[in-house]
């Protein structure tokens, strides 16, 4: 499809029959494809969506292994992890069972890997594991072509170097396959939504190319949180209220990234500089995510014009101005030795936390709020710092961790979201650990909230095939029923 034919109309027919055809369609959809004031197309609410309420289900048009250096080997077929072989007929694809070795969708694209090259491989490829996800777009049925070229595709010389790794291969594709191909690579370099696999063993994720999730535009304040089901289709719901004929919109970036990294991100990985109301107040809606302490008075200091990170910066209490490059060598000094902690010190991230850091950024800046959240994945999961082990202090200063960012994600305006309901499960193991250790010592029990915290949590990751083991267990067998 032509740019002059990616209509608003036509997108909306095009959509629903395939939504149609993969099993996905509602009659009466609550949203619709329009022309967006953020520029091209968005898709818009039909009507008043509530909190929580799905918006839609998509399914993926296109879905492989993602093409990053050293990506997790998994079954091309099943997509787990164990007992890993190539597959005997030479392609060098890696499955787990003879029954993912004959599968219909494998077949099809070995019988096409052996047929564009000639060597047959008795190994495992890594490299041909990592860029077969083009080669895939080749066995697409013509409707769903169709599909895949009404999606924006981003045309730079770093786009489409999968087909070239796969011709250093060794394969010879006809013109018009190769010309496809490097097009699929430039629409998913713009569309793609990395897939959790959900198996808390296996580190490796998916690239999903999703039509209409992929329609949505991007805000740094979104209304909708998705998550993928255990057919990796994508479960959209609304994160907060969303009035009939409003924009939907995902959120491309962290939710914890302050403007900075968020402006720098998408830039480069989507090509576009965000506008949303976020992006265009420096301090982020009071949070100062972005912002360091004033040398002078400890006062907060924040750019001038967020859009400017190495233009002015000025304290709002004694007024000093900086330039942002000395603002760009501390912040960039945090970021190196936040990603250069050990994750089994906990020491050392606490001393850091409660230390130095305390002393050069605001309570919300980005490098302390990623260090939080560090923390909270430490407590109660590492080696020496399980449930079992953490005393009350350590037990209460987790507690307050989830609180601090919970408190963020409010001030942010981001509803529901993930992030936040892995921090109300987290909540609620920090406190029923505490409430079970009253009762062994016979002490006053708790009285807490806890049992609104794991029904929130289950509430915004029903469909989500990475929520923990409990949650799933409490959404398959009695979702009003609190496990204690």
């Amino acid at each position: 499809m032509s740019v002059s034919q990616r209509s608003a109309s036509r997108l909306n027919l095009l959509i629903l029959n395939f939504l149609n055809r993969y099993g996905s369609y509602e009659s009466d959809p609550k949203w619709e494809i329009r022309e967006s004031k953020v520029g091209g197309l968005g898709v818009f609410a039909t009507c008043d969506i509530d909190v929580g309420e799905l918006v839609f289900i998509d399914s993926p048009v296109l879905l492989g292994p993602r093409c990053i250096p050293d990506c997790p080997l998994i079954c091309v077929s099943c997509f787990r992890q164990n007992n890993l072989a190539s597959c005997n007929r030479g392609c060098g694809l890696p499955v787990c069972c003879a029954r993912c070795q004959d599968a219909s969708a494998h077949q099809r694209e070995c019988k096409l890997i052996r047929q564009y090259r000639s060597e047959t491989l008795n190994d495992i490829s890594s490299d041909l594991f990592e860029n077969l996800t083009p080669i895939r777009s080749l066995l697409l049925h013509p409707d769903d072509r169709e599909v895949v070229t009404s999606l924006i595709a981003h045309n730079r010389d770093q786009h489409g170097h999968e087909v070239t790794t796969l011709k250093s291969l060794g394969f010879q594709f006809k013109e018009d396959d190769e010309k496809f191909m490097r097009f699929v690579c430039c629409v998913l370099d713009a569309n793609a939504f990395e897939v959790t696999l959900g198996r808390e063993n296996i580190k490796s994720s998916l690239r999903g190319l999703y039509p209409l999730g992929s329609l949505a535009n991007h805000s740094c304040v979104p209304n909708l949180v998705h998550t993928f089901n255990h057919r990796h289709q994508m479960v959209a719901k609304a994160a907060v209220f969303i009035p009939k004929d409003t924009e939907l919109f995902h959120s491309y970036t962290r939710l914890i990234w302050g403007t900075t990294t968020r402006l720098y991100h998408l830039y480069k990985t989507k090509h576009f500089v965000c506008k949303c109301p976020r992006c265009q107040d420096p301090s982020e809606f009071g949070t100062y995510m972005s912002s360091i302490l004033c040398k002078s008075c400890r006062g907060i200091v924040s750019p001038l014009n967020p859009y400017k990170s190495h233009g002015k910066w000025q304290c709002r209490d004694c007024k000093k101005v900086i330039l942002g490059r000395e603002v760009g060598e501390l912040t960039t000094l945090l970021g190196a030795i936040l990603r250069d902690i050990d994750q089994k010190d906990f020491k050392f991230m606490y001393n850091f936390l409660q230390g130095k850091l305390k002393t050069v950024v605001p309570e919300y800046n980005q490098v302390t709020v990623e260090l939080k959240y560090k923390i909270i994945w430490h407590l109660g999961h590492k080696q020496g710092y399980t449930w079992e082990e953490l005393t009350i202090d350590l037990l209460e200063f987790k507690e307050s961790l989830c609180k601090d960012i919970l408190l963020l994600l409010e001030k942010l305006r981001c509803g529901q979201n993930k992030i936040r309901a892995l921090l109300l499960y987290e909540l609620f193991c920090c406190i029923r650990e505490k409430r079970n250790r009253s009762k062994a010592t016979s002490r006053n029990p708790i009285t807490n909230d806890m049992d609104s915290y794991i029904k929130e949590a289950a509430v915004i990751m029903e469909h989500d095939v990475g929520a923990p083991e409990e949650i799933i267990n409490l959404l398959e067998h009695n979702k009003d029923k609190i496990p204690v």
